[in-house]
C-alpha cells in the first residue's frame, strides 16, 4: 500500500499575496469612490446654490416689479403728501413718506427690501367716496365695495395726492345703504390697524371729501419684506413690513422662503435729469422724501448662496460685483471652506415708471 505525502491547498505565502491583493484592490476602489462621491457633492452643491440662488432671484423680481400695484392712479401716486399707519397699540408712520419699494440699508451685513402694493384678490381699483367724511375717524363711504371684505385693508386719500393718507382696517363687512357702501373701521379685537381715534392718534389728519378714494389693500398686509436674518439660518425670508428694526426680524418670527441665501444687498436706480445713477441706501436716500420716492426706477439686486458641505481643502472664491461692497467680499472670504455663488438683477419699478 502506497501513502500519498502531497498536501492539497495553499501555502501561507500564497494566502498573504491573495490578502495583499485583495487589499490593494480594496483600496483602489475605495479612493475611486471617494473621488467619485466629493465630485459628485460638489455638483450637487453647486446645482442647488444655482437654483436656490435662481429662485430667490425670480421671486425678488416677482414682488419688486408689482411695487406701487394699487397705489398709482391717472393723476399720479396717492399719497405723495404721506401716511398714517398704526399697528397693534402703535404709530408706525406719522404723515411720513410713502415708497413702492424701500432698501434698508444693512451696514456691514444683509440689506432688506420692503415692496409695498395691494394684494386684494381681484382689480385693485380706487372706489369714490360718496359721503364727506368730517375727520378721517368718520365711516367711509363709497360708491362700491370693491370685493372687501372683514379684516381687509384699505387706504384712503386723494385722487390729486394732495393729502396725507390714512391706513384703516374693515372691522365688518361692507354695509350697502342703497345710497353708498360703509366701510367700518372700528378698532378693538381683530382690528389691529386702526387706533381708538385717529384723530388724536396722528399728529396730521385730513377731512377726506367727495371725490377722494379708497383702495383697497387686501388681506395679506401692507405687502412683502425680504431679507436673511443675522441669527445665521441662511434663508431668505419673508417678515412683517411694518417692521423697521433689522434685528428684530430672526427666521423664527419669519417665513422661510429659499434656502442656502448668506447674502442680499440692493442699491436704487435714480433718474435725474434723464441719467440713471446707483446709489446705496445710506445718508439722505436712507430715509426718503416724496421727490427722491419719485426719483427711484428700479432696484438693483444681488444674491449670495452658499453651500453647506465643508470642504477639507479651500475652494477658489466666487467674484462678487464692486457695488456689493467689501460686506459681500469679506463674507465670502471669511468661508474658503464653502462653494458661494454671487447672482445679480435689474429689476424696474414698472408702476413708477408708467406713473405720470
Amino acid at each position: 500500500m502506497t501513502r500519498n505525502s502531497a498536501q492539497h491547498g495553499l501555502t501561507l505565502v500564497e494566502l498573504l499575496v491573495g490578502l495583499a491583493t485583495g487589499l490593494v484592490v480594496l483600496l483602489v476602489v475605495s479612493q475611486v469612490m471617494q473621488s467619485f462621491e466629493g465630485q459628485k457633492r460638489t455638483s450637487t452643491g453647486g446645482n442647488d446654490s444655482q437654483t436656490n440662488g435662481a429662485v430667490a432671484l425670480y421671486l425678488l423680481e416677482q414682488e419688486i416689479r408689482m411695487a406701487g400695484y394699487g397705489l398709482f392712479g391717472p393723476e399720479g401716486a396717492y399719497c405723495r403728501n404721506g401716511i398714517n399707519i398704526y399697528k397693534d397699540g402703535g404709530v408706525v408712520k406719522n404723515a411720513e413718506p410713502f415708497a413702492p419699494a424701500r432698501i434698508i440699508d444693512g451696514g456691514a451685513g444683509p440689506d432688506a427690501i420692503v415692496v409695498t402694493r395691494s394684494q386684494a384678490a381681484g382689480d385693485a381699483l380706487p372706489l369714490s367716496i360718496v359721503k364727506a367724511m368730517p375727520n378721517p375717524s368718520s365711516i367711509v363711504t363709497v360708491g362700491s365695495d370693491g370685493g372687501l371684505k372683514e379684516g381687509d385693508l384699505f387706504i384712503v386719500g386723494a385722487r390729486e395726492g394732495n393729502k396725507v393718507c390714512t391706513l384703516m382696517q374693515l372691522s365688518r363687512s361692507p354695509q350697502d345703504t342703497g345710497n353708498g357702501v360703509n366701510l367700518n373701521h372700528n378698532s378693538g379685537a381683530g382690528s389691529p390697524y386702526n387706533p381708538s381715534n385717529i384723530s388724536q392718534t396722528f399728529s396730521d389728519t385730513e377731512a377726506y371729501e367727495i371725490g377722494d378714494v379708497a383702495f383697497v389693500m387686501g388681506d395679506g398686509g401692507m405687502g412683502r419684506r425680504f431679507s436673511v436674518p443675522p441669527d445665521g439660518c441662511d434663508h431668505l425670508v419673508e417678515s412683517d413690513p411694518v417692521v423697521q428694526d433689522l434685528d428684530e426680524v430672526t427666521c423664527a418670527n419669519s417665513t422661510r422662503m429659499v434656502a442656502q441665501v448668506v447674502d442680499l444687498q440692493a442699491e436704487y436706480g435714480v433718474v435725474d435729469g434723464g441719467v440713471l445713477t446707483w446709489v446705496p441706501a445710506t445718508g439722505s436716500w436712507a430715509a426718503l422724501d416724496a421727490d427722491e420716492i419719485l426719483q427711484i426706477r428700479a432696484i438693483r439686486v444681488g444674491v449670495v448662496t452658499r453651500h453647506p458641505q465643508f470642504e477639507k481643502t479651500a475652494v477658489p472664491a466666487a467674484p462678487a460685483p464692486a457695488w456689493m461692497g467689501t460686506a459681500t467680499s469679506s463674507l465670502i472670504a471669511a468661508n474658503p471652506n464653502y462653494r458661494h455663488r454671487v447672482f445679480e438683477t435689474v429689476i424696474p419699478l414698472r408702476n413708477v415708471i408708467w406713473a405720470p
